[in-house]
C-alpha cells in the first residue's frame, strides 16, 4: 500500500513538473530576447515529453492523475506569468557602455567634443527609455558631420543599427515626397509594401495559426528546417510597439500590420538619419514622424546655428524629439 501511494505521488509530481517546464519552454521561446531562446525553449519542451512519458508508465489511478493535472496547471500558470513578466521588463542594456554603436566614417574633428557629448546623450536615452535601436545624424555648414547607429535593429538576432539602417518614418513621409527624393538624390529613402515590414502579416487574417507559428519558431527554425523572418532584409529595422500604454520600458511586441494603417495604408515609408538630415539642410524644416500612435523619429533644424539633427528609433513612443534638441544644443555650443 505504501509503495502504491509513493508511486502515485511520484507520478503526480512528474506531471506537475512536466507541465511547468512545458509552460516555461513556450514562454522562453516566444518572449525572451536572448540569443538561443528558441533552442532553450525546445529543450524544455522535450523535457516535458520525457517526464510525461515517464509519469504515464506509473499507470496512475484517476484521482491521482486529476490531482497531478490540477497542481501542474497551477504551477505552470505561475511559471508562465512570472517568466512572461520578467522577460518583458528586463532592460535591453544594463549599462551605457553595453549599447553597441556602428559608425561608417570618423566624425568631423571640428565637432569631436560635441560628438562625444551626443554619444553620452544617446546611450542615456536608450537606457532610460529601453529603446531597441537609434540612428542619429547631424548636419552643419551644408554637409553631414556625424552619423552613427546605436543598439539593435533587430532584438532577437541582435543585428546592430548602422548609419545605413532604414527606419520606418511614419507620418514624416509628408516631408519626403517623391519630388523631394528625386531633387535631392536620396538613395535610402522611399516606400515599400507594408508586408515587407511585417513579413508574418502580424495582426492580419493571413497570419499563421498560433500553434503553427510556435512550431516554426521553436522547433523548425532552431533546427534549420525553416528560414528565419528576421532580421528584415535590405538593412530594414524591425519595428516594435510598447506592449502596454505608451511606455517602451514595460516591454515590446512586434509591429502589427494594422499599426501601419494610420499613415501607410498598403505602403510604408522609410529613410535613414543621413537622408533626413539632407532633407533638413535643403528645406530648413523640422518634423516628427508618428507610427502606431507614437513618435518614431524627429528631424530638428536649429535655424540660428544652421544645425540639423535627425534621430530615428525602431519603437513607437520613443522621445526622439527631446533627444534631437539636446544633441542640437551640444553641436550649437561647439559651433559658437
Amino acid at each position: 500500500m505504501a509503495s502504491t501511494v509513493t508511486n502515485n505521488l511520484r507520478a503526480a509530481a512528474l506531471i506537475a513538473l512536466a507541465l511547468a517546464i512545458g509552460a516555461m519552454g513556450i514562454y522562453v521561446g516566444e518572449v525572451d530576447d536572448a540569443p538561443g531562446a528558441g533552442g532553450i525553449g525546445l529543450l524544455l519542451m522535450i523535457g516535458t515529453v520525457v517526464l510525461g512519458v515517464k509519469a504515464a508508465r506509473n499507470r496512475l489511478p484517476a484521482w491521482a492523475a486529476r490531482t497531478g493535472l490540477a497542481v501542474g496547471v497551477l504551477i505552470a500558470a505561475f511559471a508562465a506569468v512570472l517568466t512572461h513578466a520578467v522577460a518583458l521588463t528586463v532592460p535591453l542594456f544594463a549599462q551605457p557602455q553595453d549599447v553597441p554603436s556602428v559608425i561608417d566614417s570618423a566624425p568631423s574633428p571640428q565637432y569631436s567634443v560635441a560628438v562625444g557629448r551626443a554619444r553620452e546623450l544617446v546611450r542615456a536615452a536608450v537606457l532610460e527609455q529601453n529603446l531597441p535601436g537609434v540612428s542619429v545624424a547631424v548636419g552643419a555648414g551644408g554637409t553631414i558631420v556625424w552619423a552613427e547607429g546605436f543598439g539593435w535593429r533587430d532584438v532577437d538576432t541582435r543585428t546592430p543599427v548602422t548609419p545605413k539602417t532604414r527606419f520606418n518614418i511614419g507620418t514624416a513621409a509628408s516631408a519626403v515626397t517623391a519630388d523631394v527624393i528625386a531633387s535631392l538624390g536620396l538613395t535610402n529613402t522611399g516606400a515599400d509594401a507594408a508586408t515587407a515590414w511585417s513579413p508574418e502579416r502580424i495582426g492580419e487574417p493571413g497570419e499563421d495559426f498560433p500553434p503553427l507559428t510556435l512550431i516554426r519558431h521553436n522547433i523548425l527554425q532552431p533546427l534549420g528546417l525553416a528560414p528565419a523572418e528576421y532580421p528584415l532584409p535590405d538593412d530594414r529595422a524591425t519595428f516594435y510597439v510598447p506592449r502596454s500604454d505608451d511606455n517602451p520600458r514595460r516591454g515590446r511586441r512586434l509591429m502589427y500590420m494594422r499599426d501601419l494603417a494610420c499613415c501607410a495604408g498598403t505602403m510604408a515609408s522609410y529613410s535613414t538619419a543621413s537622408d533626413m538630415v539632407g532633407v533638413g539642410l535643403a528645406k530648413r524644416v523640422s518634423v516628427n514622424g508618428e507610427l502606431a500612435g507614437g513618435i518614431v523619429m524627429s528631424l530638428t533644424t536649429l535655424r540660428d546655428s544652421g544645425i540639423v539633427v535627425a534621430v530615428l528609433s525602431n519603437i513607437a513612443h520613443a522621445n526622439t524629439s527631446a533627444l534631437s534638441l539636446k544633441i542640437g544644443d551640444a553641436f550649437a555650443k561647439q559651433a559658437r
